[in-house]
């Protein structure tokens, strides 16, 4: 059996940690209410994800609060307790992880503060209970993304526990990751040589636009694919706003997005840059492109990287992106994602590929980007 390390590992520090909280903020969270005939689910105020009304309180028996938490398959037996994570994470043959807590704040409404107090809470948990593990798990650090000073603060307190990476989703509809206000975290996460994870999960549209939007048939699907393929998009922002030349030790990992895109955003960016007589218009003109050194798939070689669960084609599209961009993951405990089975996915989703990249791919990259170690 392979030793695995998967960089997309769902966990959820208990909703006791918001005790921690002033009473005025807990409202914005999930959380646990005490009822006298039993305990409640309670969805946070002020909307669902994508604009949708949040979902209606729920009773909760015996471990059902955890499977709400981190979104548990049948055939996991999730838990607050990293012993029990870890052991579980066993079963599947993975002996180090990237562990991914909160990926999006679901509404607008909620006040910056409480935003930035239970990003604290929530990193202090981690932190604390995680700590024994630190050389088989990276912790990642939740930020207050809606605060971008707020983000640099708090980023480098956790990375002093040593924590990593930062979590952010993969694109932000009010705050584009181009824009010039994100400079101050690039260059600490670049100081600090501190990875930052994009989880698929947050949106292009701003608010005004999800104000508008209208769920359809197969927007599971649909919108899952579109968000995988953009996260192409939010790579080409920091190539082309000279990110990635500016902050040479940042790294970005576009997580559970898949990475078949990669490959197609590494041709045609190249392509329309160096063959083309588009990019050299454009560089010309000076408004369309920062100066680069360098073509633009050299810096998505050296900085930027993809996670998969399951995407053969981005395995046998690795002449072009080379190994180093791959990264596998098991999503644990998420349905769709391949725990208890993650053997069985390797094994046939990487047949005939020399066991060299294999390792790679699955363990040796992600113990280097997230200083992670396996004996």
């Amino acid at each position: 059996m392979r030793k695995l390390i998967t960089t997309d590992c769902h966990i959820a520090a208990p909703y006791s940690v918001l005790d921690e909280l002033p009473e005025s903020y807990r409202q914005y969270f999930s959380r646990v209410e005490q009822r006298a005939d039993g305990d409640y689910l309670l969805a946070p105020s002020g909307g669902g994800m994508m604009g949708m009304g949040p979902p209606p309180e729920t009773r909760v028996e015996g471990d059902a609060a955890v499977r709400a938490a981190v979104g548990a398959c049948d055939e996991s037996d999730p838990s607050f307790n990293p012993e029990a994570v870890l052991a579980q994470l066993e079963r599947d043959g993975v002996y180090g992880a990237v562990l991914i807590s909160r990926i999006a704040v679901t509404h607008d409404t909620m006040p910056i503060e409480a935003d930035i107090a239970y990003s604290k809470v929530v990193n202090d948990w981690n932190a604390e209970h995680w700590a024994p593990y630190l050389d088989r798990v990276a912790p990642g650090i939740v930020l207050p993304y809606r605060d971008v000073a707020a983000c640099v603060t708090e980023l480098e307190r956790c990375a002093a526990m040593g924590m990593r990476p930062a979590l952010l989703p993969d694109a932000i509809g009010e705050m584009p990751y181009h824009r010039a206000e994100w400079e101050p975290l690039w260059e600490a996460a670049n100081a600090l040589k501190v990875p930052i994870s994009m989880h698929v999960g947050g949106t292009r549209m701003p608010a005004a636009a999800l104000a508008h939007f209208e769920p359809y048939k197969g927007l599971g699907f649909v919108g899952w694919y579109d968000q995988c393929v953009g996260m192409g998009e939010t790579l080409g922002w920091l190539v082309f706003s000279g990110v990635f030349e500016r902050y040479p030790d940042l790294h970005v990992i576009m997580t559970e997005g898949y990475a078949g895109w990669l490959a197609f955003a590494i041709q045609f960016f190249d392509h329309h840059w160096s063959d083309s007589r588009f990019g050299p218009m454009a560089q010309q003109m000076g408004e369309w492109a920062a100066k680069l050194d360098a073509p633009p798939g050299y810096y998505l070689k050296r900085q930027a990287h993809a996670t998969f669960m399951w995407d053969p084609v981005a395995i046998a599209n690795r002449d072009v992106t080379g190994t180093d961009c791959l990264l596998w993951g098991n999503d644990y405990p998420h349905r769709e994602g391949s725990f208890p089975w993650s053997q069985e996915w390797v094994d046939k989703q990487f047949a005939g590929v020399p066991e060299e990249d294999v390792h790679a791919i699955t363990c040796g990259n992600a113990a280097k980007l997230y200083d992670i170690r396996i004996d």
